[in-house]
């Protein structure tokens, strides 16, 4: 199986760039590159043809509406880069927002979204040839129909599906989310959709789920394998996914692509404070990473990676250690 790794530091989003102050390190993906290289020296960022993704490819996902207050005017794009990194609080104050600081206007972040969105669309085609790929960037899981939400404006993974079978490469995949959060958007997102299957395993408690109404606000919407773990759970995180993973097989047919929203937040040393009810060793997110390359590596299905959440300054750790321990 060729392992192929897409990274471009043109598109990495430095949220400080833009006078975010959300904990993402910017280099996150650069040290995860760069660490591969060492051992692998002839691996090189990827600088090949990129399509322009248009706002009909968007809208196969996100509603007009929304599409339109993206591309329409600064004035609304603004207003929904505001509400999607949670910028403004009630108030009408600042939240983990300094413009002072910036050295970009907050607008110019909607153009490095899309490539990290067309990044996602690159490698998954990859795996369609090759097996496995890895984008180092992506995993906007949060992002709604109508809206961004919890700092992804664009859902880059369903984006990507739908263009796939648009285009005629499959017909049929799974989504697995292991990040810290439940996949919420991609769960609202494919509500109505059989051909694309999700399995998210997350914290039991707190944000998204920790507000709202369950009957009637979109992101208590299930995936079709759900898996909560409270506070108290954590030891038996591995063996809940290993049964979900098995769930997955035994009630939905074999798909033609398997995209994991591979998520570092889990780690116990993760950097954001509503990532803090699950807290896995180091080895326990290799375990975590393994267990699902091999599950479907075993089952000859191809895979195709994003990192979606990860904070703080040892988030690279654990992209790092799965990438590394594959030989590439």
């Amino acid at each position: 199986m060729t392992i192929n790794i897409f990274y471009n530091p043109n598109n990495d989003l430095r949220l400080l760039d833009y006078g975010i102050e959300i904990p993402v390190a910017g280099d996150r993906a650069l040290k995860v590159f760069e660490s591969l290289k060492e051992k692998n020296p002839g691996l090189q960022t990827f600088d090949g043809h990129v399509p322009s993704f248009t706002r009909e490819d968007l809208m196969r996902v996100h509603n007009a509406d929304y599409v339109s207050r993206l591309y329409d005017s600064e004035e609304t794009l603004l207003n929904e880069l505001m509400t999607c990194f949670e910028l403004i609080n009630k108030d009408g104050s600042y939240n983990r927002y300094n413009p002072t600081i910036a050295t970009k206007k907050l607008s110019d972040a909607f153009g490095v979204i899309l490539k990290r969105v067309t990044m996602t669309y690159v490698s998954s085609k990859s795996a369609l040839e090759t097996g496995f790929s890895y984008h180092l960037g992506g995993g906007s899981h949060h992002a709604m129909s109508f809206g961004g939400r919890g700092f992804g404006l664009l859902n880059d993974i369903v984006i990507t599906l739908r263009k796939l079978q648009a285009e005629g490469l499959i017909k049929t995949a799974w989504v697995v989310d292991v990040d810290a959060h439940k996949g919420d958007g991609t769960s609202e997102l494919t509500q109505k959709d059989d051909s694309i299957t999700t399995l998210s395993i997350h914290m039991r408690d707190g944000w998204p789920l920790d507000q709202g109404n369950p009957e009637t606000d979109p992101w208590f919407i299930p995936s079709n394998v759900e898996i909560g773990i409270g506070a108290e759970e954590n030891r038996s995180y591995l063996t809940k996914l290993k049964a979900g993973l098995e769930e997955l097989e035994s009630k939905f047919p074999k798909p033609d692509l398997v995209l994991v929203v591979n998520g570092a937040d889990p780690y116990e040393h993760d950097g954001l404070p509503s990532s803090g009810l699950l807290k896995l060793t180091k080895e326990e997110m290799l375990e975590r990473d393994m267990m699902i390359y091999n599950f479907f590596s075993e089952r000859k299905i191809p895979q195709t990676y994003v990192m979606s959440g990860g904070y703080g300054d040892r988030s690279w750790e654990i992209y790092s250690q799965f990438l590394n321990r594959l030989s590439l």
